[in-house]
């Protein structure tokens, strides 16, 4: 007799996990997700026993039998498929590469296909349109009544939203292995020292005031790159964040010739966002953030910023920017991107928000969490950051929403330009925000600022030392994983 669990694969239903995850989530209608029914069957035994149950054949025998997942959706209607789908989140939690499970059994074809062919999509989109991600975030506010998203260990993204992302992942030749429990240091340097370091036209174009905003290739500029190169060799970091306006294509070219140059293993630094500009080319051209590889000077990550930014009256005033006109609105004159670009990395999903990009997150936040964004590397030409100011507001949102981590850079330019008097409180030059608790009992935030004293230094944090003396270090965030804690039908690490 054929156990009912271990049947031939048939039609309708696909035996594939992962496409079947896909054809019952999309079955679940959003509406059920608003009420509280959803709740009472996740705590029911009934549902957690047979989810085991269906966990258990699928890690023993690589898939499940389609007439079982029909007879069991034709008994229980969405129930059933809530149950098969917390099933199947158990399996594919084995084949997650930022999960706590280590052995995958008859799943290793999945995980294989996944890592090598399809680079981190579980699905067959051959079969299956969207993605289906393996989840390497979880939103950073206490956990309570889920949504429909917060339930498994994958993200499901639906065609639409999926057409408006590009996603990449490193392989295993170029990426940097990163240990999940131990914070990793981040290095932020100013670069820009002031606007001798940059230059800002302001012209009429299309019945618009607007400018246009790119770094001073100066041999100064060029020297201080190389010194800001080797105190990031020197610091530790294992990722750095340069600030907006600080790249054009010849000082791309320069960065890569450098970095060929000087190219060493021994350095930990592995990811190094060289900031932003013009690069490219076009009329206008985009506003582009170029991620290298700091041992091989290869492209990692590059986006192009996605809304441009207006300069009021005030903010022209207060910013003493060189020849300006005396009233705005003056807006920036850039090609906007048209897609969020992610890369998977083992230091988990990483994207890129440029300056006015984090405070209109609104726009692509779907992207962000269909996709579960675990780090957003934030760029900004801005006047110094606060304590309490857009930056911390714009971050501590993000770590609500998606549970990123946030990494925001400045330089120095527009701050220099600003008296004391005219914008008081300390100032500081980086900031980096993350989730404060991992078991996501509160809301708390975990929120370090940095200053840097000069464009070629790097931001520090101060903190207190256990015997209460003060100190200052490199800022840090936690790789990005997915912990058992977030999904309580999932095993305890090394039941299985």
């Amino acid at each position: 007799m054929t156990d009912p669990l271990t049947a031939p694969a048939v039609a309708p239903y696909p035996a594939d996990p992962a496409d079947l995850f896909v054809v019952l989530y999309d079955e679940l209608p959003d509406s059920l997700f608003r009420g509280w029914r959803v709740m009472e069957w996740y705590g029911s035994s009934v549902v957690q026993n047979l989810a085991t149950k269906i966990a258990d054949a699928v890690l023993e025998y690589g898939e499940l039998a389609p007439e079982d997942v029909g007879r069991i959706v034709a008994r229980d209607g969405h129930r059933g498929r809530f149950t098969i789908l917390l099933g199947l989140d158990i399996a594919l939690a084995h084949v997650n590469p930022y999960g706590p499970y280590h052995q995958s059994g008859a799943m290793s074809w999945l995980a294989y296909r996944s890592e090598y062919e399809r680079g981190h999509l579980l699905n067959n989109p051959e079969k299956t349109a969207g993605a289906l991600l393996p989840r390497c975030a979880y939103p950073g506010r206490p956990i309570g009544l889920r949504r429909k998203d917060e339930f498994f260990g994958v993200h499901r993204v639906p065609p639409e939203q999926w057409e408006s992302v590009e996603h990449h992942v490193l392989s295993p030749a170029k990426d940097a292995y990163v240990n999940r429990d131990r914070p990793v240091p981040v290095a932020c340097a100013p670069l820009l020292e002031s606007y001798e370091d940059v230059r800002i036209d302001f012209e009429r174009r299309h019945g618009m005031t607007v400018y246009k905003l790119r770094p001073r290739g100066s041999d100064a500029l060029r020297n201080r790159i190389k010194q800001v190169l080797d105190r990031l060799d020197e610091s530790g970091a294992r990722l750095a964040v340069l600030p907006e306006a600080t790249l054009d294509d010849e000082l791309l070219e320069h960065w890569r010739d450098l970095i060929w140059q000087t190219a060493d293993r021994r350095s930990p630094l592995r990811y190094l966002l060289l900031g932003t500009g013009p690069v490219g080319g076009g009329d206008p051209p985009p506003n582009r953030a170029v991620v290298l590889d700091r041992w091989t000077g290869d492209d990692i990550l590059v986006q192009d910023k996605m809304a441009c930014f207006i300069l009021d009256t005030p903010q022209i005033e207060l910013w003493r920017l060189p020849n300006a006109p005396a009233a705005g609105p003056a807006e920036e004159y850039m090609t906007p991107g048209s897609k969020v670009r992610l890369v998977d990395a083992d230091l988990g999903r990483l994207a890129v928000l440029i300056c006015e990009d984090l405070s209109r997150s609104m726009d692509w936040e779907r992207e962000l969490r269909a996709c579960g964004v675990s780090h957003l590397l934030v760029p900004i030409f801005s006047k110094p950051i606060l304590e309490y100011r857009w930056e911390r507001g714009a971050a501590e949102r993000e770590v609500t929403m998606l549970g990123s981590w946030v990494v925001v850079s400045n330089s120095l330019a527009v701050g220099h330009a600003i008296p004391a008097e005219a914008l008081k409180g300390e100032r500081f030059t980086c900031l980096v925000a993350g989730p404060d608790d991992l078991r996501r009992a509160t809301y708390q935030t975990s929120v370090q600022l940095g200053a840097a004293a000069g464009a070629d230094e790097l931001g520090l944090v101060k903190v207190k030392t256990e015997d209460e003396r003060v100190a200052y270090e490199l800022p840090r965030v936690l790789p990005g994983a997915v912990h058992d804690m977030w999904h309580e039908h999932w095993p305890t690490p090394g039941d299985r």
